[in-house]
């Protein structure tokens, strides 16, 4: 039976009359038929979709929730607040920040007001699950769900080589770095 914001999603599963543990999506993206709450429910966990600030608060007023995805940004409020609500109606709520809008100092004060952890948009879905529920992320699942910062370097050099012509001279002036250094490392990865 699927409702509108601020009212529980069930899924033909699972009867209703059992108590489960409770999910909040405070997030205007978000939609029923999102393979997230696909997911959320499949783990045999009862769904509440808020696309608005207001609507969430009403959710924390009539029922409980023990995990929480919170948005930072909508149209009639912000996330921030909706995180400190969260942590002063349900302290042991694992509230998770799932935003378009993180940046370092978003981060913070939201740690700062009771939540979890942040993560910014997009994020694999698996990955974003494992934080919220506390799963070992340790699993090569989740290890592969963010590139290894070798890559992003290698890539990066390649990336200003190929801009130069494949000129080892322009390429190494351009990176900061010496042009010996710059051959090693393109030997190593085949580039040259």
């Amino acid at each position: 039976m699927l409702m509108t914001s601020a009212d529980l999603i069930h899924s033909s599963k699972y009867p209703a009359i059992t108590r489960r543990t409770a999910v909040l999506i405070a997030d205007p993206e978000v939609s029923p038929a999102s393979p997230l709450v696909e997911r959320l429910i499949g783990e045999g966990l009862d769904v509440c979709l808020s696309d608005k600030a207001d609507a969430a608060r009403r959710h924390l007023r009539e029922r409980t929730a023990s995990f929480a995805i919170v948005e930072l940004v909508f149209d009639d409020g912000d996330g921030i607040d909706l995180v400190r609500d969260i942590a002063n109606s349900y302290p042991r709520c694992r509230t998770l920040v799932h935003s378009r809008f993180c940046n370092l100092a978003n981060a913070v004060q939201a740690i700062k007001l009771g939540a979890s952890d942040v993560l910014p948009k997009p994020t694999d879905i698996d990955f974003l699950i494992g934080v919220l529920l506390n799963k070992d992320l340790r699993q090569p699942t989740f290890r592969s769900s963010f590139p290894a910062p070798d890559s992003i370097r290698h890539e990066h050099i390649r990336t200003i080589y190929m801009s130069c012509g494949a000129n080892v001279a322009r390429a190494a002036r351009q990176l900061s770095m010496h042009r010996r250094t710059l051959q090693r490392i393109l030997q190593r990865t085949l580039l040259l």
